[in-house]
C-alpha cells in the first residue's frame, strides 16, 4: 500500500512538472518562423536570392536573402496568416506561395526551385555621320557650315561676314581666337576664297 501511494505521488509531481513547464514554454513562444532552400533545375543553391514573406491582414513584411547554398531562415514571424511568399533572383522566373498559415511555434520548411527566364533586350540603332570638320586631312580648328543654315541666317549685304557669327571665337571681324583673318581659309564646296595679299575684303 505503501508502495502504490508513493507511485501516485510520483505520478502527481510528473504531471505537475509536465504541466508548469508546457505553460512556461508556452509563455516563451509567440512568433514562428519560416526556412527552406532555393534553388535552380539542377539543385544547385542560388546565393542572394530575395525571399519576402507578407502576411497579408496587417501588411507586414518579412524578408531576407539566401546564404551560400540557397538556404534562408525568416524569425519572429506574426503566427497565422495567410502569407504570401515571393522568392526573386535575376535571370530567373519569381516564385509566390500563397495562403501559407503559421502555427505557434512552427517552423515552416518551405523550398523552391526557380526557373531560368531569358531576359529581352530592346534592340539600340546607332547612327553616325561624317564630320567634315574632322577628317585626316585638316589640321587646327574650323567651322562648318550647312547650306540650310546659310539659306536662314538674315544679311543685309549678303556678305560672307556674316557667317563669322555662328562661330563663338570670332570677333565679327574674321579674327578668330585672337589670330589675324590672314590666317584664315575659307572655302565653298572645295574652292578656296582666301585673300591671302590682303588687299581686298578678307571674303
Amino acid at each position: 500500500m505503501h508502495t502504490d501511494f508513493t507511485r501516485q505521488k510520483l505520478l502527481a509531481i510528473g504531471l505537475v512538472l509536465a504541466l508548469g513547464w508546457v505553460a512556461l514554454f508556452a509563455q516563451g513562444v509567440t512568433t514562428s518562423s519560416l526556412s527552406g532552400i532555393v534553388t535552380d533545375r539542377s539543385g544547385s543553391g542560388l546565393i542572394g536570392a530575395n525571399v519576402v514573406a507578407v502576411h497579408e491582414p496587417s501588411g507586414t513584411r518579412y524578408g531576407t536573402a539566401t546564404r551560400e547554398k540557397g538556404q534562408y531562415d525568416i524569425d519572429n514571424m506574426r503566427v497565422g496568416g495567410p502569407y504570401t511568399i515571393t522568392v526573386s533572383y535575376l535571370g530567373y522566373k519569381d516564385e509566390t506561395v500563397e495562403n501559407v498559415y503559421l502555427q505557434l511555434g512552427q517552423q515552416l520548411r518551405l523550398d523552391f526551385v526557380l526557373q531560368e527566364q531569358s531576359v529581352a533586350g530592346e534592340e539600340v540603332v546607332v547612327e553616325a555621320e561624317v564630320d567634315e570638320v574632322l577628317n585626316s586631312s585638316r589640321t587646327g580648328a574650323g567651322t562648318f557650315v550647312k547650306p540650310e543654315e546659310v539659306a536662314a541666317m538674315p544679311s543685309i549685304k549678303r556678305s560672307t561676314r556674316d557667317l563669322t557669327r555662328l562661330d563663338p571665337r570670332s570677333d565679327g571681324n574674321f579674327s578668330f581666337a585672337g589670330r589675324n583673318w590672314l590666317y584664315n581659309n575659307i572655302s565653298l564646296d572645295g574652292s578656296y576664297f582666301n585673300n591671302p595679299f590682303g588687299l581686298d575684303d578678307p571674303a
